[in-house]
């Protein structure tokens, strides 16, 4: 089957249902040439289920497989995996990234909670970046962590959030050097040296582009207040007092 994937005519052929029903809305009905053509063999497979957690499903696994081929093959298009939670607000996208367990997950849902309908999920684990011009934009992807949200929608973004756990809630502007450091670790790896330097390339891009901040937060809703004030609202003015 062939897909648009942040705006790249990507071919797979996928064998279980899992990777199916998340590619659909992604279908591609054009006369556009491949851009990237997705390979996951068995052998592939096999060693990635040898690796995985235990209760891992092949089917799982497949997606899992093959999103990290295209996260190689989409770097020499100016797009990159940032391993985050995705979240849309006003146009916008926010991206809330962190290792896993660490609860980028959990604070994208304080944000439904504290804001209701004002904001969604765009993708909860794999969206990627792609760089158009001098706009970067968020874009869905079919890969999946897990949680089933994995919607086809291309939005600006607005800021690269690392979210750290901690006791008390706190926003901060992090250095050039520690945002490469961070962002090193939540991307494609294990790719070609001339494919890193483009990675590195992207990354130069990325941080002339987009804003990025380290968000140290509990697990309770006022986190999002405290995000929502600290990232999105410039004005000074605290968000419950902007409602009232």
């Amino acid at each position: 089957m062939r897909l648009l994937i942040a705006d790249l005519v990507t071919e797979l052929e996928p064998r279980y249902e899992n990777t199916k029903r998340l590619a659909e809305p992604f279908r591609y009905e054009g006369d556009r040439p491949t851009d990237i053509r997705l390979t996951v063999t068995d052998a592939y497979l096999e060693s990635l289920m040898r690796r995985a957690a235990p209760n891992t499903t092949e089917e799982l696994m497949e997606n899992f497989a093959f999103s990290c081929d295209f996260n190689r093959k989409a770097i020499p298009f100016q797009t990159m995996l940032v391993h985050s939670s995705a979240l849309v607000y006003d146009g916008g996208a926010y991206l809330f990234s962190a290792d896993s367990g660490v609860g980028k997950s959990t604070h994208t849902r304080l944000w439904l909670q504290a804001f209701g309908d004002r904001v969604h999920i765009l993708n909860d684990d794999k969206p990627v970046v792609r760089l158009s011009g001098s706009t970067a934009l968020c874009c869905g992807t079919p890969f999946d962590g897990g949680s089933g949200i994995a919607k086809n929608e291309t939005v600006p973004l607005q800021a690269i959030v690392f979210v750290e756990r901690g006791e008390k809630n706190a926003v901060r502007i992090p250095s050039s050097r520690e945002v490469l450091q961070k962002i090193y670790f939540q991307t494609a790896h294990m790719v070609s040296a001339r494919t890193a330097d483009r990675m590195l390339a992207n990354f130069e891009r990325l941080l002339a582009m987009s804003k990025f901040y380290v968000l140290t937060c509990k697990t309770d809703v006022s986190a999002a207040y405290t995000a929502f004030d600290g990232i999105i609202n410039d004005t000074g003015v605290k968000y419950n007092e902007k409602m009232d």
